[in-house]
């Protein structure tokens, strides 16, 4: 089964080609189209294991239902992410999914995505708009099923659910309440053991924002994250995190604004392998956004972590945040994000992971169907209380085409190298995918 949907598929990327290099580029784009992301495009982000986003089967259709269908084929050169003797593997991959929007629309409301490491469970802040309804809601579920060819004791399915429901009072008060539910995985590379690890996660936040005046907003947010391993060698990093975040905002420009922000994180582990600790941070920003495909937002701060336990020692540490997406043309556009920021250790011996992140995405759109996508990062983790330290490279191309209104192809190629100071922890890995969407 696997190969004759491997081949299938290159007969028709094949013939896509054609069909794309033929066209002539189409200069006029919607105002209000989203600027689609690449299947399996490799993002540090997010988690590497995210099959599908959202943005790429929903294409132009309005309606309130949109179900949706991903059969690919997946290469690594190191699925189990070693220095030495490294397995290559091929991976079938099946992902179903359905969403659901009111009122109708053909563009996700709001795009996010979880990190495990991350306290709290968000890596990056939230671009947050009234929108144009006084009710918005907003709901998805997708399975990934990964039938592997080697490594058969790693099949799995991985799932997740998503809710999103606002409500916007007369008088500028707005109410917002958003729940995302993950079975995931780590890769081989992370973690304790060598095998995709498995994970249970869910996010609930819920956001209460008022605007003071025509210049002037606030917000007050509450998050509650919850972290469970699926085996006992990882268990000690299962944990709640409980997070309050404050804003204001002050528009001095029609598009630009200048915000404070502070967060309270409560990071609360299960087991005393590792400290429970609480953080607190403040930051002074600056946000421009015009429409939704251009928007930049900066941030500096300070940050200060608390542990419970007596053996480490309290942490203080700089902190930023920079993300930028803007369409320089109607077939040109760039995504920036970076950050400097503390994560939750996912070794037993450190105490938490002082990152740097940095990533840059570059689309174009060669014609009306068919879209190529460049993508570099970097990322330098820096494990205090462990003399170990990590540095991550990465590039990758995604192509993407559209066969037909409600067919998709999609394939690419990623390269990924981590040098460590460590013993075993350095590895490189070369991976290609071809992906089919059709949406209903």
């Amino acid at each position: 089964m696997k190969w004759s949907i491997g081949w299938f598929l290159v007969v028709l990327v094949l013939s896509g080609w054609q069909c794309a290099f033929a066209e002539e580029p189409v200069a006029k784009v919607e105002t209000n189209e989203i600027v689609p992301p690449l299947a399996y495009g490799e993002s540090i982000f997010e988690q590497r294991s995210n099959a599908i986003n959202i943005g790429d089967v929903v294409g132009g259709k309005t309606g309130y239902i949109h179900p949706y269908l991903a059969i690919g084929e997946f290469y690594t050169s190191n699925f189990l992410e070693t220095e030495n003797d490294a397995k290559s593997e091929y991976v079938t991959r099946i992902t179903p999914g359905i969403w659901a929007s009111l009122p109708a629309s053909p563009h996700q409301l709001i795009r996010l995505n979880t990190l495990n490491v991350a306290p709290g469970g968000l890596e990056l802040s939230r671009f947050r708009t009234k929108g144009k309804t006084r009710l918005q809601a907003y709901g998805s579920y997708q399975a990934d099923i990964l039938l592997h060819d080697r490594f058969n004791d790693e099949d799995q399915v991985n799932q997740k659910a998503e809710g999103f429901f606002r409500y916007n009072f007369r008088g500028g008060l707005s109410f917002d309440l958003l729940n995302i539910y993950e079975l995931e995985h780590d890769s081989a590379g992370s973690g304790p053991t060598r095998s995709l690890d498995k994970f249970t996660s869910n996010l609930l936040g819920s956001t209460v924002s008022y605007e003071i005046s025509s210049k002037t907003r606030t917000e007050v947010e509450y998050a509650w994250y919850t972290l469970q391993y699926d085996d006992d060698v990882s268990s000690f990093r299962d944990r709640d995190d409980h997070r309050i975040t404050g804003r204001a905002f002050y528009r001095f420009l029609p598009k630009t604004s200048t915000f404070v922000e502070y967060n309270f994180i409560d990071i609360d582990y299960d087991e005393d392998v590792l400290s429970s600790s609480k953080e607190h941070q403040a930051f002074l920003g600056l946000q421009w956004r015009q429409t939704v495909k251009s928007r930049w937002r900066a941030m500096l701060g300070y940050g200060k972590k608390d542990f419970e336990s007596d053996g480490p020692d309290d942490a203080d540490n700089f902190l930023s945040e920079i993300q930028f997406s803007h369409r320089f043309t109607p077939k040109t556009y760039v995504d920036l994000r970076a950050n400097r920021r503390t994560n939750e250790t996912d070794s037993g011996g450190a105490e938490y992971i002082l990152s740097h992140k940095a990533q840059l995405r570059y689309f174009q759109r060669m014609t009306a169907k068919f879209l190529a996508s460049i993508n570099l990062f970097y990322q330098n983790d820096d494990y205090k209380g462990d003399n170990r330290e990590d540095d991550l490279y990465g590039a990758g191309c995604d192509l993407k085409y559209s066969l037909t209104r409600w067919l998709n192809l999609a394939g690419g190629y990623s390269f990924i190298k981590r040098n460590s100071n460590t013993v075993d922890n350095d590895y490189d890995k070369h991976s290609v995918y071809l992906n089919l969407v059709t949406s209903f």
